[in-house]
């Protein structure tokens, strides 16, 4: 059993270092080198857990290429000609003056292949590697790293020097750290007893109030959702009596952070607000009046259409903000891809909707089917409320979630995962 548990320990170090690159890497990238967005870190993170698998890959023989690896490689490459091919017809339907980013889609496309073939072979390692119970001990090890980086943020000190008025200690600000989080606080919930899953909910609430951030307490009210085992309509009463309590308590004053933010018109001077109200304007602008298919990929804030929101937002900052991300990256996905995009949120949606009600049904669900569910869902804050484009640690962590679920032919037991170690 000791030397079962030795072999095993190799693994449990590659997991717990794929883990960190994805999870506190390219935030610190982002910090240490003054990048704007995640993408080199992602990127560097994708190609060292690539080089580090491919190495156990070799090494073990562990690879089979059945049926599902099969069908999760065509999806990958349909995907990368699809890109190729839509592009082609976006920039025949262009007007006049407006030309594709070249460079930029060339950079991107490399940059996001790079990303999904990590994915894959992550999904893959984790098909092939069946003692779970180093996949759950790492995963309550980030958790818990997470919940200290949490605390240490609370503090408000400046560790890495920023400037900005809400330090997150490894990570730039609070809203990344939210869409980090979140997964780990859904798979918590679920997992927990319902005790200690409201304590839980309470302090990451908590959190989110005191530093002010509201995509965060959105993953909290994603969380209590999915997890609490009362009846929907009677847990939103009970959500909406403690908001009033709350305020009541507190003040409406002192929530306007979170009263502004709630109040979605392009007439808000809330800058929030506004940028992700920019993107689906300027999406369903280049939809409208330009060509249903899209800007093409990377192509939002080149080739798409801009609209009053965008011009009131330079007005008010006197330089562009976030023209290229969409606020969001379910609006990213419309204004680059069209009528696909579109056709790929309802997709989205409507297998959101069956894992939602999965996980609510308390179907017999093994804790890594739960982990990997919970990514899926807490995708939604990043799809709809707060994204940062393709490349972040949270779509990362989404690719390898639908990549496990296609790959995956049988379900791990809770059962066998006491017997291996």
């Amino acid at each position: 059993m000791v030397s079962k548990c030795n072999r095993n320990t190799p693994q449990a170090l590659l997991m717990f270092f794929a883990f960190s690159m994805i999870l506190f890497f390219p935030s610190l990238t982002m910090i240490l080198l003054g990048q704007s967005s995640f993408t080199l870190g992602i990127v560097a993170a994708s190609l060292c857990i690539s080089f580090f698998l491919g190495i156990h890959f070799y090494l073990h023989r562990t690879v089979k290429l059945d049926q599902s690896v099969i069908f999760a490689l065509l999806i990958i490459v349909s995907c990368c000609l699809f890109i190729f091919v839509h592009l082609f017809f976006v920039n025949q339907q262009l007007p006049m003056l407006v030309e594709v980013d070249a460079k930029r889609f060339i950079f991107s496309f490399a940059c996001i292949f790079i990303v999904v073939l990590s994915a894959f072979l992550a999904a893959l390692y984790l098909k092939n590697n069946s003692n779970t119970y180093h996949f759950y001990s790492v995963v309550n090890i980030c958790g818990i790293l997470l919940l200290l980086n949490g605390l240490i943020s609370l503090t408000k000190i400046d560790f890495f020097s920023t400037g900005l008025a809400k330090p997150t200690f490894l990570f730039l600000e609070p809203s990344h750290f939210a869409l980090v989080v979140t997964p780990f606080l859904i798979y918590f919930c679920l997992t927990l007893s319902r005790n200690k899953a409201l304590l839980l909910l309470l302090i990451v609430a908590s959190w989110a109030g005191y530093i002010q951030n509201l995509t965060l307490l959105m993953g909290v009210v994603l969380a209590f959702t999915i997890s609490t085992r009362q009846n929907l309509v009677f847990a939103a009463l009970l959500f909406t009596l403690f908001v009033g309590a709350l305020i009541t308590l507190l003040g409406i004053d002192s929530l306007s952070y979170f009263t502004d933010r709630l109040v979605l018109s392009g007439d808000n001077d809330n800058l929030s607000v506004l940028v992700l109200f920019q993107g689906w304007q300027n999406a369903i602008e280049t939809l409208t009046t330009q060509s249903y298919l899209g800007g093409g990929f990377q192509q939002f804030g080149v080739t798409t259409v801009y609209g009053s929101v965008s011009d009131k937002l330079y007005a008010l900052l006197g330089f562009s903000i976030n023209q290229f991300d969409g606020g969001a990256t379910a609006p990213k996905l419309v204004g680059e891809f069209g009528i696909f995009g579109i056709a790929f949120l309802c997709s989205y949606l409507i297998f959101y909707l069956k894992v939602f009600l999965t996980l609510r049904s308390n179907a017999s669900v093994s804790k890594m089917d739960v982990f990997f569910y919970a990514i899926f869902l807490a995708s939604f804050l990043e799809f709809f409320i707060r994204g940062v484009g393709y490349f972040s640690p949270l779509m990362y962590l989404f690719l390898v979630s639908v990549f496990y679920f296609t790959v995956q032919k049988a379900k791990i037991k809770l059962e066998k995962n006491e017997t291996d170690c």
